[in-house]
């Protein structure tokens, strides 16, 4: 997307379940679970669950709040891997057993981007809970919504009263609050519907093309009211599509350097999704390339032993 969609390249290959470390950290246990408690995910999700809401208002207690004008990635201060630990399972075990319980679903989406949702709603992400329509909040598009989970989970977990624990059981039951798919006139807290793929990262294009054109009409140079950032998380089927291409075309020739897109990438290249000989045989990497372009300001959760890290935090993201 050239300078738009800084961190196209960000890849979840080889999601990796870590056990919960039994020895809580101090955010972790101040809702009364105990180290066997939090240890036990699949047979006792609601302990996991309340001590990675704990833990992750632990982790946003120690992180600094206030964006820079002029800074595109914030930068944690101080960071407590045991507790990051705690809420991206808090996040990966919620999928699971929604998924588990509704027999239908996709728990791998959700598990893979795990590290990803909890770094951009606990730490990047200007967003209140207690006021979801905030006019200058940051916004969060999942194209691939199929994993949806991810967002209902990250949802209920940051305090959005619009997903209970009980909306998450609910989860694909006829007139929950919790579709299949990401609806944002059922949910409190969805930016746009998503589920025909491509369309996300589109919609993504035009939020961002919208707080661009408002920023200029509105901002002054003592007074920029319109400030905000988003994010959208795209798989290789969303870049399958043409309306992604025709939407990444336009994010390019707009500059829209406010629109950070993550890559999921599944490993579904061009040999297996085209037939030989079709353009698409150059590979989603290619694409994804092409549409970084030269930006400097990426946002990446790289793959390493087949754990995702986090290079711009301290002691990483493992």
């Amino acid at each position: 997307m050239a300078a738009a969609a800084a961190g196209a390249a960000a890849t979840v290959l080889a999601p990796t379940f870590v056990a919960p470390s039994t020895g809580a950290t101090a955010g972790a246990m101040a809702m009364g679970t105990t180290p066997a408690k939090v240890s036990q995910a699949s047979s006792a999700p609601g302990a996991v669950v309340g001590a990675g809401a704990a833990a992750m208002v632990a982790a946003a207690a120690v992180r600094p709040t206030k964006r820079s004008a002029k800074k595109v990635v914030r930068m944690a201060t101080a960071t407590d891997v045991d507790v990051d630990t705690e809420c991206i399972n808090a996040i990966r075990f919620l999928a699971v057993d929604a998924v588990n319980k509704a027999n239908s679903g996709h728990p791998g989406a959700p598990m893979g981007q795990a590290p990803i949702g909890y770094l951009l709603f606990a730490e990047e992400m200007q967003h209140n809970p207690q006021d979801s329509k905030w006019v200058n909040r940051d916004r969060f598009v999942l194209s691939s919504g199929h994993g949806c989970m991810l967002q209902y989970s990250l949802l209920h977990l940051a305090g959005y009263e619009s997903v209970s624990m009980d909306d998450l059981k609910q989860f694909r039951q006829w007139g929950s609050k919790t579709p299949g798919h990401p609806e944002n006139f059922e949910t409190d807290g969805i930016e746009v519907t998503t589920g025909p793929l491509g369309m996300g990262i589109s919609n993504a294009v035009g939020l961002a093309a919208a707080e661009a054109h408002l920023a200029a009409v509105y901002n002054k140079p003592d007074m920029p009211l319109i400030d905000h950032y988003t994010y959208t998380i795209a798989g290789d089927g969303c870049m399958q599509e043409g309306i992604s291409h025709e939407a990444c075309a336009y994010a390019g020739h707009l500059g829209l350097g406010k629109l950070i897109a993550f890559y999921d990438d599944n490993g579904q290249h061009g040999r297996e999704c085209h037939p030989e000989g079709h353009q698409g045989g150059q590979g989603l990497h290619g694409q994804a390339h092409a549409h970084q372009g030269e930006d400097d300001h990426r946002l990446r959760v790289p793959q390493q032993g087949g754990q995702p890290r986090c290079p711009w935090r301290p002691a990483g993201c493992r």
